[in-house]
């Protein structure tokens, strides 16, 4: 803070005779008088008259105590100067009217003349700043009583700060050098921080669009950064996130393909496999081979009995995670008290991110989704992100009516065609604190946002990820859904939180894990090559000494009904387990050193456990059926007699226990109705081993395919409408 005027601080004329007439000097720019409040304007007796040289100019005509401007910390750097009284009168009032003058209404009153708006209307937003706080025209704007240019508007007429659309009006020289420099002041994240963008420059004035002219915070960053005098104009949000779109388009595009394989390329899938793993392996295989041709029987049997244990030990994991599941409760938990007295003026901005693609259709349903979430929606950052080939998506997303906090982010089309790109491409432009994804055809809890942020509050700094649980809300529709339901059961319930009570890496699922936006991209965000990102960013936060915990809060999602579209789904899970475990085990001594002993072996049996399970199921199958069908004597050499047993125990105690996770975690639910389909689970491993094999095949030869999900197969008629929405409630309502 600049030291108090006194006899030798700079005289200067605020108005100047022209024509007749006074108008503002060439040095007084009247756009920097809305940057400190209109009630401590005239309490102080001062008047902001420029930004410039680094500096906010205050003029005044006697000397004032700096302290005045403890009110508005942000400024650091303020210039003092002396004016005449005359001077600084007719300046005011050239600015703020003249005496006598009405001041200028309050944004309701104006936008409700402009708009037509209903009394009623601005009482509810009154109401709901009061409960949220925020700004009346954001309340406004979020409740869809206006647009972002009417908002636009109504600031221009109760301020006089022009107002220029950026997508059809003039956006300056936007070829000049001084513009490209102006750009490189601030980098992506702050101008969108600040919502505002460079529009025209030279090399001593560089004038702003911003969305908020009461807003100085902008203009402090900047006038570290430059000496050029700056001044505003008013436009709106979406103008805004157009132009920093279009300007940033390149950038944004390479960060997301590249950042991680550029800034850590050892835990980047772009290559799955190295040649130092292709070595070993191809090693392990010629010793296995040249040992068969040697010793057949005996080489057989030692592999045979190597599988067995390790089927046995993952049995046995299995077991383990049924006791701490069934006997511990390790989620955290937001009361309806504790919601009730969260204090919402103090909720920051939460950045959602929406990957769709090929999903018009769902397009109602989640516009509805959002629109339910009970989170203040002047601080909700949607970014609905959609490829640039997908015309139907993109030509429903506008004509829709999506709500103001929805941005409709075109990705640009780039291989590798995957969720996490299109997440790392809507990460660049993400404001908010904390961010989440969801896919197009969730049902969120509506207070999830709000549970998420209780628990990020409670917790310390390394708590980087809570994963909210996951179900479907169309579990009846057939023998599949409810398979797939108590399934999820199990590994929601009962898995992870299991994990989590143990301090074991958690492989997070695709949807409905919330992040603190810093962490995210100090990892490098999710692996745009990894077609399982989500379990891979769980192993890499634990491996940065970050934790991740289970919300008890429920995501509610479309299961799978249809058989072809589950295997190509759950192939491609498969899939990104096996590439996850390849480029987290390229240096095993380091992994066991973050890890620890039981990280590492945690490790193994969720990564790699899962699918070798169901790669080795059919095999042992099929000896099991030759056996009993020729008694070819080979087999039963496979078998030494202690292994026979341990193999027995795998089939009778494995199916008992795989089945039994399955039942336990429908009743953890509630889902009683989903028992005798879990009873049946073996049936459903066969389907997994069947798109366990096609994930290996797929491993070789399309390691970084994308098998898209169908959504939108739902039977309305099947849906569990009393599972995801509470009657009570009377906004919880949806059409099918």
């Amino acid at each position: 803070m600049g030291p108090s005027h006194g006899e030798d601080t700079e005289l200067v004329s605020l108005v100047q005779l022209d024509d007749g007439r006074y108008r503002l000097a060439d040095g007084v720019d009247r756009t920097a008088a809305f940057s400190l409040p209109r009630s401590l304007i005239e309490k102080a007796g001062i008047l902001p008259i420029r930004w410039a040289d680094g500096a906010l100019w205050i003029a005044a005509t006697e000397p004032v105590d700096p302290a005045v401007l403890t009110e508005t910390p942000e400024l650091e750097m303020v210039r003092w100067c002396r004016t005449t009284l005359f001077d600084f009168h007719m300046a005011r009032w050239l600015v703020f009217g003249a005496p006598g003058t009405a001041p200028a209404p309050p944004f309701g009153t104006i936008a409700a003349a402009r708009y037509h708006l209903a009394p009623d209307d601005l009482q509810r937003i009154a109401a709901l700043q009061d409960q949220q706080g925020g700004q009346f025209g954001r309340l406004m704007l979020a409740e869809q009583l206006i647009n972002g240019w009417q908002l636009a508007e109504v600031l221009a007429e109760q301020t006089g700060i022009p107002a220029v659309n950026l997508v059809t009006g003039r956006s300056g020289s936007s070829s000049s050098r001084a513009l490209d420099v102006a750009w490189q002041l601030l980098d992506e994240a702050m101008w969108r921080h600040y919502e505002m963008v460079p529009i025209e420059a030279t090399a001593d004035r560089l004038v702003l669009a911003v969305t908020d002219p009461f807003d100085v915070r902008g203009r402090v960053a900047l006038s570290r950064r430059t000496t050029q005098r700056l001044t505003i104009v008013i436009t709106g949000p979406r103008d805004i996130a157009r132009t920093l779109a279009q300007h940033y388009q390149p950038q944004d595009l390479a960060v997301s393909l590249t950042e991680l394989a550029h800034t850590q390329p050892e835990y980047s899938a772009v290559r799955t496999v190295t040649r130092r793993q292709i070595a070993i392996m191809a090693a392990v295989a010629v010793v296995v081979l040249g040992l068969i041709v040697w010793k057949a029987e005996i080489t057989l049997a030692v592999v045979s009995s190597l599988l067995a244990v390790g089927y046995a030990i993952l049995v046995g994991h299995r077991l383990w995670i049924i006791h701490r599941g069934t006997t511990e409760h390790q989620d955290i938990i937001v009361t309806e008290e504790q919601l009730a007295h969260i204090d919402e003026t103090k909720l920051p901005i939460y950045t959602i991110l929406v990957p769709v693609r090929d999903e018009a259709d769902m397009l109602p349903l989640l516009t509805e989704a959002l629109s339910r979430l009970d989170y203040p929606k002047d601080r909700l950052d949607v970014k609905l992100l959609i490829e640039a080939d997908d015309a139907a998506t993109l030509a429903a997303a506008r004509s829709t009516g999506l709500p103001s906090f929805v941005e409709v982010v075109v990705v640009p089309v780039a291989d590798p065609r995957t969720k996490p790109k299109a997440c790392n491409f809507g990460l660049q432009r993400a404001r908010g604190e904390f961010v989440t994804i969801y896919d197009a055809e969730d049902l969120p809890e509506p207070t999830q946002l709000k549970k998420a942020w209780c628990a990020f509050q409670r917790a310390d700094s390394q708590l980087a990820c809570v994963q909210a649980k996951l179900s479907y809300f169309n579990a009846s529709q057939n023998l599949l859904t409810q398979w797939f339901t108590a399934e999820y059961g199990a590994w929601f319930d009962m898995l992870l939180p299991a994990l989590h009570n143990s301090h074991l890496p958690i492989p997070l699922g695709g949807t409905s894990n919330h992040f603190r936006t810093r962490v995210l991209r100090e990892l490098g965000a999710w692996d745009p090559f990894n077609v399982t990102e989500d379990a891979d960013l769980g192993i890499r936060l634990y491996r940065a000494g970050y934790r991740t915990a289970v919300l008890d809060s429920v995501t509610y999602e479309e299961a799978n009904s249809e058989f072809v579209n589950w295997v190509r789904q759950r192939s491609r899970w498969i899939k990104g387990y096996l590439q996850t475990w390849l480029v987290h085990m390229r240096h095993p001594g380091q992994l066991r050193r973050q890890l620890g002993w039981r990280g590492f072996w945690g490790f193994q049996l969720a990564i790699l456990g899962t699918p070798l399970m169901f790669l080795m199921n059919p095999v042992y199958w099929f000896l099991t059926f030759l056996w009993f069908a020729t008694q070819w004597t080979t087999i039963q050499h496979l078998f030494p007699p202690g292994i026979y047993y341990l193999a027995m125990l795998n089939l009778l105690v494995g199916n008992f226990v795989f089945t039994y996770l399955n039942i336990a975690g429908a009743a953890r639910r509630d889902r009683w109705d989903l028992i005798p389909a879990a009873i049946l689970t073996p049936v459903y491993w066969s389907m997994m081993s069947l798109a366990s094999w096609k994930a290996l095949l797929q491993l070789v030869t399309r390691p970084s395919h994308w098998e898209k999900t169908v959504h939108g197969l739902v039977n309305w008629q099947r849906v569990d409408r009393e599972v995801v929405f509470d009657d009570s409630a009377p906004d919880a309502t949806f059409t099918a």
